[in-house]
């Protein structure tokens, strides 16, 4: 097994299986176009397969009731533990701890979102030098475990307006320490029909991607094929 799949063959096609082990993934996108509803998704299908899921909520969006409505057995729900880090402080100490719960069986840790509870801690211009090095300490630390566990890390993002050539692009907050230490990053956004959104893939075992894309619906037991 080199790769865990995310439940929606579009998207898993796209990815080229799914989301790899021994690697940090990124889905960034705008509010409301999917992100949690694929971490939790990959997180059943992970567990369903009988894999050690870990799921750090720093985002407080780790729904129960979603659960129930994805039809998940109580035996499988109870292989996805899940975290619930104050702060950001918290959330790195966390990650961290991870490593003592590793084994040499694959796992999922899924850290919805990474840049939540940074975000929230920045105030002054050295509140952002002493998070951003925290930030990327974090990352580090994350993408060593992947590599010494049979281990897929699949972070999401938030995302801010940026200015790019008389015009405003959508860039993950804390875009430097994100596109340096993942090596698939994955951007969802929203299109003309309600439920509908678009997966667009930057970036492909370390290589920056341009071009391939796959719908997929947002539905109420989670995600499907458009």
């Amino acid at each position: 097994m080199k790769r865990l799949g995310t439940g929606c063959s579009n998207l898993d096609r796209l990815l080229r299986g799914g989301f790899p082990l021994n690697q940090i993934s990124l889905v960034y996108g705008e509010a409301s176009t999917g992100k949690t509803v694929l971490c939790m998704q990959c997180a059943v299908d992970s567990a369903f397969r009988k894999l050690k899921v870990f799921y750090v909520d720093s985002d407080q969006s780790f729904s129960p009731q979603r659960l129930e409505s994805m039809l998940v057995s109580h035996e499988v729900a109870e292989r996805i533990v899940v975290f619930r880090p104050e702060d950001f402080r918290d959330q790195v100490n966390i990650t961290e701890s991870l490593d003592g719960l590793l084994t040499r069986t694959p796992s999922l840790l899924v850290l919805d979102s990474v840049t939540g509870l940074y975000r929230a801690g920045l105030g002054g211009r050295r509140d952002v030098f002493a998070q951003n090095r925290e930030l990327n300490r974090e990352l580090a630390s994350l993408a060593s475990l992947a590599k010494r566990y049979p281990l897929a890390v699949l972070l999401t993002g938030e995302v801010h307006g940026h200015p790019k050539m008389g015009d405003w692009s959508v860039e993950p907050v804390a875009t430097r320490a994100l596109q340096h230490w993942s090596e698939v990053i994955l951007r969802l956004r929203r299109t003309v029909r309600l439920e509908v959104r678009e997966a667009v893939l930057e970036k492909m075992d370390g290589r920056e991607t341009v071009g391939p894309k796959a719908l997929f619906r947002v539905t109420e037991t989670g995600i499907e094929d458009s």
